[in-house]
């Protein structure tokens, strides 16, 4: 299989990348080589730009051909479009990474699949992507990759993602202050509802649709479990004991400190007990397709391994410090 990555160096890309290597795949990388481009130094890189606008622009991928085409990293429908229509007759089957925050959270009723309703947007010509209208600019990605490729294309709707490598740290942050044992803060209740996939299952089934030449959009958020289960996890993986202090006061997640070291909060996952549905999406279709999760402690072990190997003046962009907390408790 030869295969190209819009992408491919962090997070989710890598452990595609990594995936197909695995499997004896010939992978192609294209990007700006910006961000870990010391990464798989042995396979091609085409170096390029997603804006056609800015040169070198898509120019290292005329007259060439691919199996599949795994899009990693699209965000603003212009891009996605751009690069889709310069590779119409390059390759037989596109894979788009998209996310679930497709969907309209507030006509959410719980348990939903693929047919919930999406969001709009107000102003669907903006290109900035990071913050309120992320969502709204994946559903148009995704309509123009439907547009262009048809049945040669699929979506796949990711949530929360974690596993080794993760740059949100929202997952990693509980495994980390579970290590540390002692009072811990959490938000909701032992029994909210709480939905991660691992990076891995998701590196795994995203070959499979491309192998497969799934099309359509299939829902991969992840196991829908409760948050019991997963602190029991990172005890289990720890052998730490935690004392957790709940709090569900809505108003109590306004108060959280704010700033710009957190760019995924200083209670990553907590939930408003109003939104808890909105972490019980159902994956009933790409299950049935093939779609496997690993165990939640598996996954734990594996993030606990890798968070104690980071450098410890390294910025963790989600969670309290030690004296937040105490203060907070």
């Amino acid at each position: 299989m030869q295969l190209l990555v819009m992408g491919g160096t962090q997070f989710v890309g890598r452990h595609i990348v990594e995936a197909a290597l695995t499997r004896g795949w010939q992978v192609t990388l294209f990007n700006r080589g910006q961000t870990n481009a010391e990464l798989f130094p042995y396979i091609e890189k085409l170096r390029g730009d997603r804006d056609p606008r800015i040169d070198p622009g898509l120019s290292a991928l005329a007259g060439r051909r691919w199996d599949v085409v795994i899009d990693c990293n699209g965000y603003v429908p212009r891009l996605v479009r751009a690069s889709a229509e310069a590779l119409r007759e390059s390759c037989e089957h596109y894979v788009f990474i998209s996310t679930g925050s497709v969907y309209d959270f507030n006509q959410l009723q719980g348990e939903d699949d693929e047919s919930a309703a999406l969001l709009t947007l107000e102003d669907p010509t903006t290109e900035v992507w990071f913050g309120p209208a992320y969502g709204g600019l994946k559903v148009l990605c995704e309509e123009a990759v439907a547009e262009i490729y048809g049945e040669r294309s699929v979506s796949l709707r990711l949530g929360i993602v974690a596993g080794p490598h993760d740059p949100t740290d929202r997952v990693t942050y509980w495994v980390s202050r579970g290590a540390r044992g002692g009072d811990a803060l959490a938000f909701g209740s032992p029994e909210t509802p709480l939905q991660f996939i691992d990076a891995r299952d998701l590196a795994e089934f995203t070959l499979l649709a491309a192998e497969r030449r799934y099309h359509g959009v299939y829902n991969t958020i992840g196991p829908c479990i409760h948050w019991s289960h997963f602190l029991h996890s990172i005890q289990q993986a720890t052998r730490v004991h935690t004392t957790y202090h709940w709090r569900d006061d809505e108003s109590f997640l306004e108060r959280l400190p704010q700033d710009d070291r957190r760019t995924f909060g200083a209670l990553p996952l907590a939930m408003p007990p109003r939104l808890a549905h909105i972490f019980t999406f159902k994956d009933d279709r790409a299950l049935a397709a093939g779609l496997r999760y690993r165990s939640t402690l598996n996954t734990v072990r594996d993030i606990l391994a890798w968070d104690q190997a980071r450098p410890a003046d390294e910025e963790r962009v989600a969670g309290l410090s030690p004296e937040e907390e105490h203060a907070l408790l």
